[in-house]
C-alpha cells in the first residue's frame, strides 16, 4: 500500500514540475517595469503548454525581477525584440513568484532567421 501511494504522489509532483506556459515565437506587444523592479511582457498570443495555475487574467504575459540575476537580461531581450519586431521563444517557471497572479520567466530567446 505504501508503494501505492509513493507512485501517486511522484505521478502528481512530476506532473506539476512540467506545468509552464511556452511562448513560441510571439512577438512583443508591450513591456511594463514598475518601481519594484518587477515588470512582465506581453505577447500578441496568449501562453500555450499548460501555463501555471497562479495566473489570473494574465495569460499574454511573463514576469521577471530586475533586482535578481538575469532581470535586466530579460528586459534587454524583451525591448530588443520589440524594437525589431522579431519574435521570442520563452519558457516560464510554473510559478508565478513576482506579482503572484503572472508567470515568471524561466529563459527564452530572439528567433534568428
Amino acid at each position: 500500500m505504501k508503494q501505492i501511494i509513493l507512485i501517486i504522489v511522484l505521478l502528481v509532483t512530476s506532473g506539476a514540475s512540467y506545468a509552464i506556459g511556452e511562448v513560441k515565437s510571439f512577438t512583443v506587444n508591450n513591456v511594463r517595469v514598475d518601481k519594484s523592479g518587477y515588470g512582465f511582457i506581453k505577447f500578441n498570443q496568449m501562453l500555450e503548454g499548460t501555463p501555471a495555475a497562479c495566473i489570473s487574467g494574465h495569460e499574454y504575459h511573463l514576469s521577471f525581477d530586475l533586482n535578481k540575476p538575469g532581470g535586466k537580461g530579460v528586459l534587454s531581450l524583451a525591448l530588443s525584440a520589440q524594437a525589431t519586431g522579431k519574435p521570442i521563444v520563452a519558457n516560464g517557471t510554473g510559478t508565478c513568484d513576482e506579482y503572484g497572479v503572472v508567470e515568471s520567466w524561466n529563459y527564452g530567446w530572439i528567433v534568428g532567421e
